[in-house]
C-alpha cells in the first residue's frame, strides 16, 4: 500500500522520475522488492512442511505445486496493490482500495457471487468467475496440478496492471492524459478478457506433481484400451451449459477433457460424442404431446436408462432443486450400452476407473462370478458387489454345501466349523487355481456395561480350517491381538442409547486401526489404501519351511503397529492386560497373499461324502497356480464396518477376478495421510518451533541489521573526526 502512495506523500516521486531509467524499470524496482517480501515471507512458513515430513508422510509435489500457486497469486495482488497505489496519495486510502480490489478479484470466483450474479443477468457471474475470478485458477494448483492456463493467467494480468502502472507514472502529467489512460485501461482490459476466454478450454500444459500422479491417465488405463478387439463409443448425455446450474456449469467441460484425454492415448480405439439432453422434454403435459414426439430423444434414452437427476442450487430465495441431465454411455461391440449415471462433480475423481472397469469388462467374453459365503452380518456385501457389476452367487456354508467349481473367485468370510469334507474341498479349490478370498475370525467380545461396570468377555470360533490352513504353512495366531494404535468405539448401554446413538466411548486395545504405514506399498491391493479398522482380529502366522517346500510365495498385504502384542486367551479383558507389556512389541501380519501351485489332498475324500455328492468338474479339474488372500478377522466386512474397509475389499475382488491393472486406476486418488502417535510433548514442541522460530529468527535479523547500521554510523562519524 505504501510502494507508490508514500512516495506521493513524500513528494519524492519527482526525484524519481528524474533518474537515468525509464518508468517502467521503476515499475519493476518496486515490484521486486515487494515480491522478494513476499518470498521471505512464504519462506517462514518452509517450517510447517518441515514437521509434516518429520510426523508424517505429506506429499511433496503437491506441497511445491501450492507454493508456486501462494508465489503466483501473490504477485497478482501485489501488481494490482501496487498500480492502485499510484492513484492514492494516501498509505490508508491506498490500503483500503487495494483491499478492495483484491477481494473483488477473490469474490468473484466464488460460486456463491457466481450464482448472485447469475440470477441478475443469466451467465453474468459464471463468465466472470472464469475470466477474472482467481479463486478456480488458484485451486488448481492446491490439488497438486500446473496448468500452464492458469500460469498464463497470472502471469498476463500482473504483467497488465504493472504496465498501467508504468504508463500512469509516464503521462500523467500530459494534457488529455486521463482520457487516453482511461482508454488504455479499457483497451488493455479488454485484450486480458479476449485473451482468457480464448484460453480457457485450451490445454496448452498440464503437470501433475502429486505423488503417484493421481491426476494423470494411468498407463493401465493404455494397456486395456490397446488390448481391445474393436474401438469402444462413449456418448455423454448432458444438459446444455446455460441451463446448468452456476455451480456445476463447468461439468461438461471437465467431463469432455477427460475423455479427450482417454481418446488421444487409446490410439484409435476410442471415440466419443456428446449429446445435449432437457429434462423439460420428458415433463410435458398431455397437451405438449405434439412437442414430446418431435424431442422423443429424451422419451427413448428413459427406457436405456439415461434419466436426468436432482441436484441443489442455491438463489436468493434460497436453495432449489433443479433436474439435470449427466449421464455417460459406453459402447463395445454388440453388447448393450452401458450407463454410467449421475456425473458429478464429486464423482470426477473416480471417472477414469468407472469409464475403465466399464469397458474391460464390456471386453470380456464372460463376466466373473463371485460364489459368497457368508452369514446375514454380510449381506452388503453382495450389494457392493452387485453395484460393481458382478454375478453374485450366495452359497450356505452348510455341512452338506458344495463348493461351486465354476465360480470365478471364492469370497469367504467368518467359516464357522466348517466340515472335513468342505475342508477338503476348499484344498482342492486351491489347488485346481480357484482363486479365494479368505477371511477368517478366532474370537468375538460382548461388552456388559450393566450396574455401572465394563465387562469385556471374549469368546473363541472354530473356522475348522487349521489343517488345510497348516498345510500350506500358515495360521492364524490362536493369542489376542492387542495394539496400542486403536479408535474408540460406541457402545450403547440400553435400547435406548441403540435409537438416540447414546453410550461410552471405549478405546481398547482390540480396537485396532490399521495405518498406511501398516500397509505394503508395492501390493497393488493395499498400495493406496486410506486407514482399515480391524476390529477384533487376530495375527497370522507363517512357516517359511512348509512354503519353501510347496513352492508357494507369501507377501504381507498389511501388518499391525510395531507396538502391538499378544496375550493369552482370557476370558475377560482386565485392567492389567490393557497396559502393554515393555518387551515384546513387534508389528505383526494381519493380511497375506499366497501365490503359486497350492498341494493337492493327499486325504482321500472324508468317509461322510460320497463321490456323487461333489460335481463330476471338481474332480476331473487339472492342478493349476492359483491365489489366496488370507485375512486374520472378518468383523471388518459386516454391515456396520464394511463402509469403512469397502475398498479393501474391492480390492482384493478386482485383484483376484481381473487382475492388477484396475486397482493401478482405481488406486489413483487422494489418499489419507493423517498423523498418528503424536504425544502431547511432541506436539507442543512443533508448535513452538512452527509459531515462534520464524518470528524469532526474524526478529533476530532485524536486531542483527539495525546494530550493524549503527555500528557503521559510529565507524563513519569518528572517520569524519579523525579526518577533520
Amino acid at each position: 500500500m505504501r510502494v507508490w502512495a508514500e512516495e506521493w506523500a513524500n513528494n519524492t516521486v519527482e526525484l524519481l522520475l528524474t533518474f537515468p531509467m525509464h518508468p517502467l524499470a521503476l515499475v519493476l524496482g518496486k515490484f521486486l522488492a515487494s515480491f522478494c517480501f513476499l518470498l521471505v515471507a512464504l519462506a517462514s512458513t518452509l517450517l510447517l512442511p518441515v514437521m509434516l515430513f518429520a510426523l508424517g508422510t505429506p506429499d511433496l509435489g503437491q506441497i511445491a505445486s501450492s507454493y508456486l500457486g501462494a508465489i503466483l497469486l501473490g504477485a497478482f495482488f501485489l501488481s494490482l496493490g501496487q498500480l492502485v497505489s499510484g492513484f492514492a496519495k494516501d498509505q490508508i486510502v491506498a490500503f483500503v482500495l487495494s483491499l478492495l480490489a483484491c477481494f473483488a478479484l477473490f469474490l468473484l470466483g466464488t460460486p456463491f457471487i457466481a450464482t448472485a450474479l447469475d440470477g441478475w443477468i443469466t451467465g453474468l457471474g459464471s463468465t466472470l468467475a472464469r475470466l477474472l475470478g482467481v479463486t478456480s485458477h488458484y485451486a488448481v494448483f492446491t490439488r497438486g496440478i500446473v496448468e500452464l492456463t492458469d500460469v498464463l493467467f497470472f502471469l498476463g494480468w500482473s504483467a497488465v496492471f504493472l504496465f498501467l502502472n508504468g504508463l500512469y507514472l509516464e503521462g500523467r502529467n500530459r494534457r488529455s492524459f486521463g482520457f487516453l489512460f482511461s482508454c488504455a485501461i479499457v483497451l488493455c482490459m479488454g485484450l486480458g478478457l479476449v485473451c482468457n476466454a480464448l484460453i480457457k478450454d485450451m490445454s496448452l500444459g498440464r503437470f501433475d506433481w502429486t505423488a503417484g500422479q493421481i491426476h494423470t491417465l494411468s498407463p493401465a488405463s493404455k494397456r486395456i484400451l490397446a488390448a481391445l478387439k474393436a474401438p469402444v463409443q462413449v456418448t455423454y448425455y448432458v444438459t446444455p451449459e446455460e441451463d446448468m446450474p452456476t455451480e456445476i456449469k463447468t461439468l461438461e467441460r471437465d467431463v469432455l477433457d477427460r475423455l479427450e484425454e482417454l481418446q488421444r492415448a487409446s490410439g484409435g480405439k476410442f471415440s466419443f460424442s456428446r449429446v445435449h439432453m432437457r429434462a423439460s422434454n420428458v415433463l410435458g403435459t398431455s397437451l405438449d404431446q405434439h412437442k414430446l414426439t418431435e424431442n422423443a430423444l429424451e422419451k427413448r434414452m428413459l427406457e436405456k436408462g439415461v434419466e436426468p437427476f436432482s441436484v441443489s442450487a442455491l438463489r436468493q430465495t434460497g436453495s432449489v432443486s433443479n433436474l439435470i441431465y449427466s449421464s455417460l454411455g459406453v459402447a463395445y461391440l454388440n453388447k448393450p450400452e452401458e450407463i454410467l449415471a449421475n456425473i458429478v462433480p464429486d464423482s470426477l475423481r473416480e471417472l477414469e476407473f468407472a469409464i475403465m472397469s466399464t469397458i474391460f469388462r464390456l471386453s470380456l467374453e464372460k463376466q466373473p462370478v463371485v460364489a459368497l459365503l457368508g452369514g446375514e452380518k454380510y449381506t452388503l456385501v453382495r450389494q457392493v458387489l452387485e453395484q460393481e457389476k458382478y454375478q453374485v452367487r450366495d452359497v450356505l456354508a452348510q455341512e452338506h454345501t458344495v463348493l461351486p467349481v465354476d465360480a470365478d473367485v471364492l469370497l469367504i468370510l467368518e467359516p464357522h466349523q466348517w466340515s472335513k469334507r468342505q475342508a477338503w474341498e476348499l484344498g482342492e479349490a486351491l489347488a485346481r487355481g480357484q482363486k479365494t478370498m479368505l477371511a477368517i475370525q478366532a474370537q468375538h467380545w460382548e461388552y456388559d456395561l450393566r450396574q455401572g461396570t465394563v465387562v469385556v468377555q471374549r469368546s473363541d470360533q472354530d473356522s475348522g480350517l487349521d489343517d488345510v490352513l497348516a498345510a500350506l504353512g500358515v495360521g492364524v495366531e490362536p493369542k489376542v491381538l492387542m495394539d496400542e494404535q486403536t479408535i474408540p468405539v460406541r457402545v450403547a448401554r440400553s435400547q435406548v442409547d441403540q435409537v438416540f446413538g447414546g453410550g461410552i466411548n471405549l478405546n481398547l486395545p482390540i480396537h485396532i486401526v490399521l495405518t498406511k504405514n501398516a500397509m505394503n506399498p508395492d501390493e497393488p491391493i493395499t498400495a493406496r489404501l486410506e486407514n482399515l479398522f480391524y476390529l477384533w482380529g487376530s495375527a497370522l502366522t507363517c512357516n517359511q519351511d512348509v512354503l519353501a517346500q510347496h513352492g508357494i510365495e507369501a507377501t504381507v498385504l498389511m501388518s499391525s503397529s510395531n507396538k502391538s502384542w499378544l496375550i493369552d486367551q482370557p476370558e475377560a479383558l482386565t485392567q492389567a492386560l490393557l497396559t502393554s507389556p515393555q518387551e515384546g512389541l513387534a508389528a505383526r501380519p494381519v493380511a497375506l497373499s499366497l501365490r503359486g501351485q497350492f498341494p493337492p489332498n493327499t486325504e482321500p475324500i472324508p468317509d461322510n461324502a460320497e463321490h456323487s455328492e461333489l460335481p463330476e468338474q471338481s474332480l476331473e479339474r487339472a492342478l493349476h497356480p492359483g491365489e489366496l488372500v488370507l485375512i486374520g478377522g472378518a468383523t471388518m466386512f459386516g454391515n456396520d464396518l464394511l463402509e469403512n474397509n469397502i475398498d479393501f475389499l474391492l480390492n482384493t475382488v478386482d485383484y483376484l477376478a481381473f487382475g492388477p491393472d484396475l486397482l493401478h486406476i482405481r488406486g489413483k486418488k487422494p489418499v489419507s495421510r493423517a498423523i498418528f502417535d503424536i504425544g502431547p510433548q511432541q506436539a507442543m514442541l512443533w508448535k513452538v518451533l512452527a509459531y515462534c522460530l520464524p518470528t524469532l529468527c526474524i526478529t533476530a535479523f532485524a536486531v542483527l541489521r539495525a546494530w550493524t547500521r549503527i555500528r557503521r554510523r559510529h565507524v563513519f562519524a569518528r572517520t569524519l573526526e579523525k579526518i577533520s
